[in-house]
């Protein structure tokens, strides 16, 4: 009797574990776990730039070997510095030049930083600007941008460069020349995650049910600047 007991009690707990429904309401991107990098890691060190998550490696000025520093924001935080305070909504970020400090921002946020001594940043074989996009800020040597889409829309054949995408929303992108069956393909966009992306000239339809919404940092390239 008391084995049986102890039996329920075990496929009882069993069943609340694995019953709990995955969130799938509108304010996903605030809930979903973050699952590109671990606290205090690494996502990204290459040639170009080195990415870390939710820790910052390159916050005080002048820092050797690296220039400027873009703090991406995954949810509300706020970064010190001696500009004063930055209050970052998720997706929004701060720019930070060589020759300024900032504090290690509490919460979660991706660190981007930009080396000194890099090769030269190829260029895709064609440049087409990139449309439906937001331009939050440009410089002479990189430029950072929301790429937006909304549910089933097309942004027509583009260029990209060299770029660190933060992706916030799941949606799930095709390049309709390849794929005019529908929504069976494409590529899911994993919410928090990071990535090094090389130069490309594409087309891109979202096709799913939610607005494509990741934080690009693209690196120029003298067809950009023509």
């Amino acid at each position: 009797m008391k084995t049986s007991f102890i039996l329920f009690l075990i496929l009882l707990s069993s069943s609340a574990i694995f019953s709990t429904p995955f969130n799938t309401k509108d304010d996903h991107q605030s809930t979903l776990p973050i699952i590109s990098a671990d606290a205090d890691s690494v996502a990204i060190d290459n040639e170009f730039v080195k990415v870390k998550y939710s820790s910052t490696s390159c916050s005080k000025a002048n820092t050797e070997g690296f220039g400027t520093r873009v703090i991406v924001a995954l949810e509300d935080i706020v970064v010190v510095s001696e500009s004063g305070n930055k209050n970052l909504k998720r997706g929004g970020i701060a720019v930070f030049k060589a020759a300024e400090s900032y504090k290690t921002p509490v919460g979660k946020y991706y660190e981007v930083a930009f080396k000194t001594n890099h090769p030269p940043y190829p260029a895709p074989e064609q440049w087409l600007e990139p449309v439906k996009n937001k331009m939050v800020y440009e410089d002479d040597k990189f430029r950072v941008f929301e790429e937006i889409l909304p549910p089933g829309d097309k942004r027509p054949l583009h260029s990209h460069a060299q770029r660190v995408v933060v992706k916030l929303n799941p949606a799930r992108l095709t390049d309709p020349r390849f794929n005019d069956d529908g929504n069976k393909k494409g590529s899911l966009q994993v919410p928090n995650s990071v990535k090094f992306a090389e130069p490309i000239v594409h087309e891109v339809q979202n096709i799913s049910d939610v607005p494509l919404f990741n934080i690009v940092i693209e690196m120029k390239v003298p067809a950009m600047k023509n």
